[in-house]
């Protein structure tokens, strides 16, 4: 064959190829569904959370896709993580939105970690939340103390999530003696197996507790401690973990804990999405925190905002996960469930 049908031939090709690989983010969006896949069920606070940004933030993004979320429960959202990151296509049309203890899998698996969280782009954070460790108006345990020396049973969505990851630690920690019933598929179920009183306490969001306004107009859920790198105006003195713990080692894990607690509700694309895609996505998750009308909505459900960029999140959990040989082998000593 001549070498100018071989250039010839190239060039047909080139001219399916190029403008596919030139399209801007506006070009690509248009038109397309972003998929915002949560871990958890519907109804619970990170699904609230979900919703209220995948209302607003389409009209941010170039090209003004439609965002729909997804509910895929299961393993403490380490399921919707590795949907996102390690099953679907990273090309900037789906978001993950999981669980914020999750990275810490990669502190203690390391490369045996299921999905790598130490490579997502994260996009921002909504809020920093503080959680609280409460139980139910009935437990027999209803002090910090009396939890030292009887045991009381806590619901748990798996121990990639928040609701396990605090209590075990608190055992360690303090000598609590919580016990834990895992498998709830979210957050509103362990809220719910509470109410029914099939569990005695819970380890969570006060934001959770916030969407049941009764349980605190009617004294129904006993908070005991805070956990977080602030204090709720809700909790007034109560204590935080970091204010209670002994020890330096026990003050490091403490810190570790509230700060990763506090990187509360951060969507976050896979890593190999392209850079202009990630720009595009950052900038309408800022130009989302802005929107008065997003702003007034959060308002009108009771929700808290307290956004941070997804610049400030991954330098935030660079410095979480930059701990010590010996804290993450502790960590990952106490957090590893028995098999």
């Amino acid at each position: 064959m001549s070498r100018w049908i071989l250039t010839a031939i190239a060039a047909v090709l080139a001219s399916y190829v190029q403008p596919a690989a030139a399209q801007s983010p506006a070009e690509f969006y248009k038109g397309k569904t972003i998929n915002l896949v949560t871990g958890f069920t519907a109804g619970g606070n990170y699904d609230l959370y979900a919703r209220l940004l995948a209302e607003f933030m389409g009209k941010h993004i170039p090209g003004n896709p439609t965002i729909v979320v997804q509910n895929r429960p299961g393993a403490g959202s380490l399921n919707a993580a590795a949907y996102v990151i390690v099953v679907q296509p990273n090309d900037g049309l789906n978001i993950g939105f999981t669980a914020n203890a999750l990275p810490l899998d990669q502190l203690l698996d390391g490369k045996d970690a299921k999905v790598d969280m130490k490579k997502v782009r994260w996009l921002g954070n909504l809020v920093e939340l503080t959680s609280a460790v409460t139980v139910w108006h009935t437990s027999p345990v209803k002090t910090l103390e009396a939890m030292k020396t009887q045991e009381v049973v806590f619901g748990s969505t798996g121990p990639s999530g928040e609701t396990y990851v605090v209590p075990i630690v608190l055992n360690d920690l303090l000598g609590t003696k919580i016990k834990m019933v895992t498998g709830y598929p979210g957050i509103n179920e362990v809220m719910l197996g509470v109410e029914r009183e099939e569990i005695q306490g819970r380890s969570g969001s006060w934001s959770n507790v916030q969407q049941r306004p009764e349980w605190i107009t009617g004294k129904k859920i006993i908070p005991l401690l805070q956990i977080g790198v602030r204090k709720h105006p809700d909790l007034g003195n109560l204590p935080l973990l970091t204010e209670v713990v002994q020890g330096d080692r026990n003050k490091k894990i403490a810190e570790l804990i509230s700060a990763v607690v506090a990187i509360s509700r951060a969507p976050y694309l896979p890593p190999q999405t392209p850079e202009d895609r990630v720009k595009a996505l950052r900038d309408a998750f800022d130009a989302t925190m802005k929107d008065p009308a997003f702003i007034k909505a959060a308002a009108e459900r009771n929700m808290e905002l307290s956004p941070s960029t997804g610049v400030e999140v991954e330098k935030q959990m660079s410095r979480v996960l930059d701990v010590s040989p010996d804290i993450a082998e502790h960590l990952k000593k106490i957090l590893t469930p028995p098999k």
